[in-house]
């Protein structure tokens, strides 16, 4: 049976028509089936109601683990993103910014790289099994490549997207090429500055958010003239950058799940006690109907 669903989900391709009719079919055979039950023995209104009573209440329970996690397990673990929406649309993401900008008006820490710690000083270990060791050393090897990306941006061949005035400085600050020299394609790479091979990331937490801090270095790269082999990287320029963590709002999706779930058990609930109390006083006025006296025959 496994083998037979597996081979179904293989071969049905995600844009078939089967693959987008088949959560609708299944939610009208299972829910029908039970709407059906309790329509026969209720009627199609309060049917409905006392289904939606507990599909919603039944929603919203689920809503709340989803959002707030249970004991020991970690939150928003259902729903992550709204349909139509990417997978990662409210995942945490690195935002790397340069000094002077905007962004770096609004976090104190950027003014002085001493305000900045190194991975070991921040997590309170150099013991990289460590899981917070791992997990923000992680983080901050993924960020590097952004900040990188945006003080060097280069297209697909690897040509400069620079303005004017930073390609000038940077053929200033390049010497000449040696006997049987010329720089390379692409000419100029930029990687984080390294210390005794240690990476230049620096980490600090600034107005609530993770902020973090590289030493970039832009380096002119020459390669033999006639082998086209690099034969040495002469460094060029050198600079800060920054780049703080938007921690996202990955609980909104069960958060909106839950509150839309608690409303429409609230209005099912509503709209069951009202039939409720009609069918009450109905039943009312046919007891005091059959209670009326007969006068003795004279």
């Amino acid at each position: 049976m496994i083998d037979l669903l597996l081979l179904a989900t293989e071969a049905v391709p995600p844009d078939h028509v089967a693959s987008k009719i088949a959560v609708p079919v299944a939610i009208l055979i299972f829910c029908g089936a039970v709407f059906a039950l309790l329509w026969s023995n209720y009627g199609a209104k309060k049917g409905g109601l006392i289904y939606g009573t507990a599909l919603f209440g039944f929603m919203a329970v689920i809503g709340v683990f989803w959002w707030f996690g249970a004991p020991g397990t970690p939150v928003a673990t259902g729903l992550q993103n709204f349909p139509g929406q990417a997978n990662d649309e409210y995942q945490s993401s690195w935002y790397a910014f340069e000094p002077g900008s905007p962004r770096a008006e609004f976090f104190p820490a950027t003014n002085s790289i001493d305000n900045f710690e190194t991975l070991p000083e921040f997590v309170g270990t150099t013991n990289e099994e460590d899981p917070l060791f791992s997990t923000v050393r992680g983080d901050l090897s993924s960020v590097s490549q952004q900040m990188v990306a945006q003080y060097l941006p280069t297209d697909a061949s690897g040509n400069l997207q620079v303005g004017a005035s930073k390609r000038q400085m940077l053929q200033d600050n390049t010497p000449a090429p040696e006997a049987g020299e010329e720089l390379g394609s692409p000419a100029y790479v930029a990687e984080v500055n390294e210390v005794d091979g240690d990476e230049q990331l620096f980490v600090t937490v600034d107005q609530g958010q993770r902020v973090a801090a590289a030493e970039l270095a832009t380096y002119a790269v020459f390669v033999d003239s006639e082998t086209g082999t690099e034969t040495r990287r002469v460094q060029v320029d050198t600079e800060q950058w920054f780049a703080f963590k938007d921690p996202g709002s990955i609980w909104l999706p069960s958060a909106v799940w839950t509150v839309l779930s608690a409303a429409l058990f609230g209005l099912c609930l509503f709209g069951l006690d009202r039939i409720e109390m009609r069918e009450k006083r109905e039943n009312e006025v046919v007891e005091e109907a059959q209670d009326v006296e007969v006068p003795i025959a004279q």
